[in-house]
């Protein structure tokens, strides 16, 4: 709309359309960016080795919009930037020579495609053009990113999860948590992974735990970063997994599909102590998607709906099964237009509204008995809906301009789902595990994202120049009310109370420069600096506080051993800092609320008065801590890639990662209160300073684009070390980011704290592939091998945890090996349609081990700090793998 306005005042100003894409995309006040497309490089010889100057070379590809070309310089070399994901034909032509046709090339996002060196044959007669087809693995001239790329040729030919953020674990250094959080990608926890959807990040700003759930069939490509990325890269202490959905074409194109699976398919769960004990359950889901031209060559469509139907029983102690029941509305919407022959702009639009009746979510530990339902029944709703414009225009060959606008919103509430429920004190007795009265708390929380990005490429010679600038600000109007009472022991109870309101938020401005220089044929540097900058600002609308993020610089080096372009040496350092979530800005930044813990020698429920006031937080906005640093950590890595044969990679790949500073919040006993800073540094500097030190080997081996047969297989072998957990802390189970307990209590903060952290795994061996038959049967399989987690032994104190032995000395949860398999048969109905039948096979021959074991060995340590109060349920386990199930499905592609 913005653009239809302002292009009636062009005679006015006398203002062309480039000029108003630029102004446009400012003035924008809105959100992030991540890769969305993907290059291709090469140089052009002659027969005799001579480069060949001023060749044209042209690109099609179904997911282009009209064609793309170039010519080559005076080495013979050609790039060309900014290519959506896809299968492209290169044309390559001169006079004199032959023409040549290139079929089947891979565009990966992210990534450079480099066809090495193609020689063009003389044509001293009349001789037909010479095709060349056949996918081969990308080797990477210029990125020093590691990871992976999975398209959805793939991906849909194995036996995934259906949400897309789970198809990350099948690549190396991206492993399965069991503890609650996401991935555990490259050492870290899930709070510390970043998601994006067609270039928009889509993660949660107030904690981080999770994104946008979309199902894998709107999902053209993943592409997962675990490392070694570049500048223009906003960084996370994890890793970052980021998606294109799928676009128009010249042709209408779509699919139908649906799922289903049930307690019929399913074989028993064996339920921890943490798990809800739960009955007969459904899991069904259907949907569609549908792409095609508006506009042949100008104007394209795409758009995809699934609602996703989770209904299960919940045994609600001493009631019986109550039915939770869960829908998620998942949508996607995208405009691809070519609105000049050098100016393409996309809008993008994806959700997933959720609404949710839930029975016992939320419950760490199930009681015994209840004396009424209540407590275990809310109304919840959550997910939300993401906005993206984005655009690239070309000035000439060798400049071109890209923006990114995008707005990110997302509602989360809660409420008890009854009267009862909603207006009475939730009451939990721990010496008989007994519950009674209602929820205990409600709370309203909007959370958006909005942020806008300007960049700019220039092809100077040998140099790719990149740079630009981003403004991006987070914020939460977080709403909350609760009131619980807690009967611990014979005498004593405690009563929780607190309510808070009012929007804090955050402002990131971001520069970022980056050269990409081609030293020699084979030899390729990438240097560049990005700066951040962090500011919270209060719920009053005045700055609270300012963070000193570090300059990032990052360093890559890429050595081609040969012309063809068939192996290279890689080696980079980088510094990547992580945003501070807006958690702790709730917290400390809001002056409307408060929280009180009271401890009683009677039941407050029949008489209130005469308590102790053991913690007392008024909601003020804190004095600014000084010199407060982000956190980020440095990384080096080095590696090896080679094709080997037809179509297939191996490599390998040495990684060390480093913590260099940690926000956490400690307990200050002498103020009693809590204050998050840097540990080991300023006015906490009697706490340990965070560390966490990752290393790995991995080796890794691919085949893709085989007609039949195409897998990955990777095994890493990696130590994981320190005395910081991450942003979430596996120990406690800790739902929040930045609170780690380990930090809260100083007089046990620096006693057996360093060691193996929980997310360690000593070994890990993955395999996924897929094979074709001849005769429609398609069969994909999945499997992993791993050991096992460390643990420890913990004792709780009033206000932290005390380890009783070196962290991570006190044994490993079991090593454990998971199958899955998937069968797909295609049927031939009709020739414009393709459907087939998918039957899944998960966690095949289950061994159901413990995932997730009790640390805790006592309950308490009394005033000499030695342990009492020992835990009945130490050792047992909390969670264990899931147990063998199937899933039926049908996808209809046209």
């Amino acid at each position: 709309m913005a653009l239809l306005i302002l292009r009636n005042f062009v005679p006015i100003f006398g203002m062309n359309l480039c000029s108003i894409f630029i102004l446009v995309f400012l003035l924008s006040p809105y959100s992030v960016s991540q890769d969305i497309t993907g290059n291709i490089e090469g140089r052009i010889v002659d027969s005799t080795g001579t480069s060949l100057v001023g060749v044209n070379v042209s690109l099609q590809s179904k997911s282009l919009q009209g064609s793309r070309g170039t010519t080559t310089n005076e080495k013979g070399y050609f790039r060309i930037l900014s290519l959506p994901v896809g299968d492209f034909t290169i044309s390559v032509s001169a006079v004199g020579f032959s023409l040549l046709n290139l079929e089947n090339v891979q565009v990966l996002l992210g990534k450079t495609t480099n066809l090495g060196e193609i020689k063009l044959m003389h044509q001293t007669i009349t001789l037909p053009e010479i095709t060349v087809s056949g996918k081969k693995p990308v080797i990477d001239p210029v990125s020093t990113t590691y990871g992976g790329n999975i398209n959805s040729a793939s991906f849909e030919q194995l036996p995934v999860d259906r949400n897309y953020r789970n198809i990350a674990t099948l690549l190396p250094q991206a492993n399965t948590s069991f503890y609650g959080d996401e991935a555990n990608i490259g050492g870290a926890t899930g709070f510390e992974n970043k998601y994006f959807v067609d270039g928009v990040e889509v993660t949660d700003p107030l904690i981080g735990a999770n994104s946008t759930n979309l199902p894998y069939n709107f999902i053209q490509e993943i592409e997962v970063k675990t490392g070694g990325y570049d500048v223009e890269n906003r960084a996370s202490l994890g890793g970052l997994i980021n998606v294109v959905t799928y676009s128009g074409s010249n042709e209408f194109h779509g699919s139908i599909f649906g799922f289903y699976t049930s307690n019929k398919l399913a074989e028993n769960q064996k339920y921890g102590s943490l798990d809800v004990n739960q009955g007969d359950f459904t899991n069904y889901d259907f949907g569609f998607g549908l792409g095609g031209p508006i506009i042949l060559d100008k104007l394209w469509f795409y758009a995809a709906y699934n609602p996703n139907f989770n209904n299960r029983d919940v045994d609600v102690p001493g009631f019986g099964n109550y039915v939770d029941k869960t829908l998620i509305n998942s949508f996607a919407g995208k405009l691809s237009w070519k609105a000049l022959d050098n100016l393409n702009l996309n809008f993008t639009i994806t959700g997933d509204p959720t609404q949710r009746d839930a029975v016992g979510r939320g419950i760490n530990v199930p009681p015994d008995s209840l004396a009424n339902p209540d407590p275990y029944l809310q109304n919840i709703v959550e997910g939300g809906i993401n906005y993206s414009l984005s655009g690239t225009y070309w000035i000439g060959k060798n400049i071109s301009l890209q923006a990114l606008v995008a707005r990110v919103d997302r509602r989360d509430t809660g409420e008890g789902a009854t009267d009862v429920g909603r207006s009475e004190v939730f009451y939990v007795d721990y010496l008989n595990n007994f519950w009674s009265g209602g929820v205990g708390s409600t709370w309203d929380s909007y959370r958006h994202s909005t942020v806008g990005r300007v960049s700019a490429n220039f092809l100077l010679g040998d140099h790719l120049l990149n740079g630009g600038v981003e403004y991006k600000t987070n914020g939460v109007n977080n709403i909350y009310d609760y009131r619980t009472i807690e009967r611990y022991d014979s005498v004593y109870y405690g009563e929780a109370i607190g309510k808070g309101w009012g929007e804090v938020s955050n402002r990131i401005p971001s520069v970022f420069v980056q050269d990409s220089w081609r030293i020699f044929p084979s030899l390729n540097v990438t240097a560049g600096l990005r700066w951040d900058g962090h500011t919270i600002i209060g719920s009053n609308g005045e700055v609270a506080q300012t963070i000193e993020v570090p300059l990032q610089p990052r360093i890559g080096i890429v050595f081609l051993p040969d012309a063809e372009g068939t192996n290279r040496i890689f080696g980079s350092y980088g510094r990547f800092s992580q945003e501070f979530a807006l958690f702790q800005s709730v917290n400390y930044h809001s002056e409307s609320g408060y929280d009180y813990w009271i401890l009683f020698d009677h039941d407050p429920r029949e008489d209130n008065t005469g308590g102790d006031t053991l913690y007392n937080f008024r909601h003020i906005i804190r004095p600014e801590v000084e010199d407060l640093q982000a956190q980020y950590y440095d990384e080096f890595s080095v590696g090896y890639e080679r094709l080997i044969g037809l179509g297939i990679k191996a490599g390998i790949q040495g990684v060390y990662r480093t913590l260099g500073q940690g926000i956490d919040d400690v307990w200050l006993s002498d103020e009693s209160r809590y204050q998050y800073g840097n540990p080991g540094r300023g006015f906490l500097s009697e706490w340990p300073k965070p560390q966490r030190d990752y290393t790995a080997l991995i080796l890794s081996i691919q085949r893709t684009g085989d007609e039949y047969f195409n897998f990955l297989a990777s095994y890493v072998l990696s130590k994981d070390y320190g005395n910081y957990e991450g942003l979430f802390d596996a120990s406690y189970h800790g739902a929040f980011p930045n609170a780690n307990s380990m930090f809260d209590d100083l007089s046990t903060s620096r006693t057996n704290t360093t060691g193996l952290v929980p997310n360690d795994r000593t070994h890990v061996f993955k395999f996924s592939g897929s094979y074709r038959f001849s005769f429609d049967l398609s069969t994909g399989i999945s499997f992993i091998a791993q050991s096992g987690t460390p643990l420890s032994e913990l004792a709780y104190t009033d206000f932290g945890v005390k380890y009783l032995s070196p962290r991570g000395s006190a044994g490993r949860t079991p090593a454990i090996w998971d199958l899955n398999a998937r069968l797909m048969y295609e049927l031939d109905l009709l020739s414009t349609l393709q459907p087939r039948l998918i039957l899944d096979l998960f966690h095949i021959a289950g061994q159901r081990k413990p995932v997730d074991i009790d640390q805790r060995k006592y309950f308490g340590v009394d005033e000499n700090g030695e342990p009492i109060n020992p835990n009945p349920t130490y050792g047992q386990a909390y969670r264990y793998q899931p147990s063998f199930s199937l899933r039926l499905g049908i996808e209809v592609g046209f």
